[in-house]
């Protein structure tokens, strides 16, 4: 599925990092804010991803989100 600008998505739980903010956090639901490839992952793409209801934002990989909602789908 193609991850697209305003769509949600669930921050895995494939680190460290990840698991303490869906555990400690309860940071599970991210919107997409930026896509573009980035230096941090070796001009690899990176989705800049922000937590609902939190100014908390990160960058990520494809293999550390997952799709909750989709952006033409949102109210």
């Amino acid at each position: 599925m193609c991850i697209k600008i305003g769509d949600i998505v669930e921050l895995m739980p494939v680190s460290t990092r990840n698991r303490q903010l869906r555990n400690q956090d309860g940071m599970t639901d991210w919107e997409v804010m930026q896509i573009r490839s980035t230096q941090c992952f070796d001009g690899e793409i990176g989705f800049d991803i922000k937590a609902l209801g939190s100014s908390k934002s990160r960058w990520v990989q494809r293999h550390e989100i997952s799709v909750r909602i989709c952006r033409e789908n949102r109210h």
